[in-house]
């Protein structure tokens, strides 16, 4: 019994002696430290902080926004083919929100904009462009017309007025 007390006195010994700072786990054969530095609690603890949005990323998220919105109605009217007369105002502009937020979604992962106030920025760069597109393409035909199609431009302009806002199919002239 004497032994048993004296083998736990030295264990004890061993494992508050300053000098040990690892131990060999018995599965792997490795040497594990005991305690970890602070250094490598700091990084760890720093990588997973939320980046911080500044004003000047907020802006970049609103931008996404504007362009992933125009990329949207791109696709859907120059590649899929779907036009602004032949389906409803409220289906297109849900297709063109849906498509534009799964753009802006992806391309705002990849630039690590993922907190919330990027993606409200984001969602608002797309309200904002979705409703005033238009304005756009009264003010830049020609360019739109490189981009897009005359037809296009032509169907904008004959549906909508410029300096106003074209929600579900009504254009808001402003006074």
């Amino acid at each position: 019994m004497e032994d048993q007390v004296s083998y736990f006195q030295a264990r004890i010994k061993r494992i508050n002696d300053p000098k040990n700072t690892s131990y060999l786990d018995p599965e792997t054969g490795m040497r594990i430290p005991k305690r970890i530095s602070k250094q490598i609690i700091k990084t760890n603890n720093s990588a997973r902080t939320e980046q911080k949005a500044g004003l000047g990323s907020v802006l970049l998220s609103v931008a996404l926004g504007f362009l992933a919105l125009i990329a949207a109605r791109y696709i859907r009217f120059e590649l899929v083919g779907i036009s602004n007369d032949a389906t409803d105002p409220a289906t297109l502009a849900a297709m063109d929100a849906g498509l534009a937020a799964m753009i802006v979604f992806f391309i705002g992962g990849v630039l690590k904009h993922k907190s919330l106030r990027h993606m409200m920025a984001q969602v608002c760069g797309i309200a904002v462009m979705l409703v005033t597109m238009h304005n756009l393409v009264w003010f830049f035909p020609a360019e739109f017309a490189q981009a897009f199609s005359q037809d296009y431009v032509e169907q904008v302009t004959q549906t909508t007025a410029p300096l106003s806002i074209h929600f579900n199919g009504e254009t808001i002239v402003s006074l």
